[in-house]
């Protein structure tokens, strides 16, 4: 194995220990992807609407769109009104 591969699998089961401590293993790549690009957009910007979740996640917006409704049945996330753009939603990490 080279050093390289090791640092990747070690990533990897440390991404796989965040998601079980957290209580986010039941989520699929697709869902946990989603709520990464978000949380990041949140942590980067301070906010991300449902378009910005889009963009960033790289994936289809009915992709994005049902990732979040899963994220926020599970409680994950919610869905807020922009205060400052009445036609945007805001998405909101709880974690």
């Amino acid at each position: 194995m080279s050093k390289i591969t090791k640092e990747l699998a070690e990533l990897a089961q440390m991404l796989i220990n965040m998601q079980i401590d957290l209580g986010l293993k039941d989520l699929n790549p697709t869902e946990a992807h989603v709520l990464l690009m978000i949380v990041r957009e949140h942590e980067l910007r301070g906010r991300c609407s449902m378009l910005k979740a889009v963009e960033v996640s790289k994936k289809s917006r009915s992709t994005v769109y049902k990732a979040i409704r899963k994220l926020v049945k599970a409680r994950i996330m919610s869905i807020q009104n922009s205060k400052t753009d009445k036609r945007s939603f805001l998405v909101i990490p709880n974690i």
